[in-house]
């Protein structure tokens, strides 16, 4: 999976920023990697999506490898090999099911349940068809 990934000089008002960014995950229930670097002179934090409650508060020096855009009052940081958005029309019955599972796995996203059904659904499809060729 593809991770955006920001790296600031690791300074007293970038350990207060990285904070704001660590809290701003944990209110959305967003998970995030924080680590320093092996001489502990820059923070690296790196999500699937990184959160920043404002991107202007970023250090001109600060290193993004990822996309970043504007939502809703605060930034994102979209990976930089991110797969295209395709909007989905589901039927009632679907949709409730997929509910049903995220109630479940309560800890992972709508878009995580999605994508790990469609992953298991490929695996399943190449296993028949795999049998099917062997017979």
């Amino acid at each position: 999976m593809e991770l955006a990934v920001i790296m600031l000089e690791n300074t007293a008002d970038n350990q207060e920023l990285s904070r704001q960014i660590r809290d701003f995950h944990k209110k959305k229930g967003q998970p995030l990697a924080i680590r320093f670097s092996e001489e502990l002179t820059h923070i690296i934090l790196e999500a699937p999506c990184l959160y920043i409650p404002d991107p202007a508060q970023l250090d001109p020096r600060t290193i993004v490898d990822g996309q970043i855009r504007e939502s809703g009052g605060h930034g994102e940081i979209h990976p930089r090999h991110k797969g295209k958005t395709v909007n989905l029309h589901l039927d009632s019955e679907l949709v409730a099911e997929l509910e049903q599972i995220r109630a479940l796995v309560s800890s992972k996203t709508q878009h995580e349940v999605i994508r790990e059904l469609f992953v298991r659904g490929m695996r399943a499809y190449l296993a028949e068809k795999e049998g099917e060729q062997s017979e």
